[in-house]
């Protein structure tokens, strides 16, 4: 389970694709097996993936516990014998799709209090 959290020491990743809701059919599966493949990289501990309503964005939200893990992983040549990662990288070396990820630092984090007790 993704937790969000200020004292999480751990490495935040967001991984942001535009695209046209017709190229995102080729990226949105390759994101979604990305996080299913992740969990076999040391280092992973959470992941979440969002499509915005409009269908024109994914967001991916991923937590690794070191930055150097993150990097591992996507610096492992395998990835280049996968069709979707060769596919998602063409898509966005024509110009297609566009692609942004940066590290983060979480700096706040907030959650609704428990139901039985808001606005007791």
């Amino acid at each position: 389970m993704t937790t969000i959290a200020a004292s999480a020491d751990h490495c935040t990743v967001i991984v942001t694709v535009d695209a046209d809701p017709a190229v995102m059919v080729d990226l949105e599966p390759h994101a979604r097996d990305g996080l299913r493949w992740f969990s076999d990289y040391e280092g992973f501990v959470s992941g979440a993936l969002h499509k915005s309503a409009d269908g024109t964005r994914l967001i991916q939200y991923l937590q690794w516990r070191t930055e150097e893990h993150h990097l591992a992983c996507m610096n492992d040549p395998a990835w280049q014998e996968v069709p979707s990662a060769r596919r998602f990288t063409e898509l966005v070396e024509s110009g297609r799709a566009s692609i942004d990820v940066r590290i983060y630092d979480v700096v706040a984090a907030s959650a609704a209090p428990d139901a039985h007790t808001w606005r007791s």
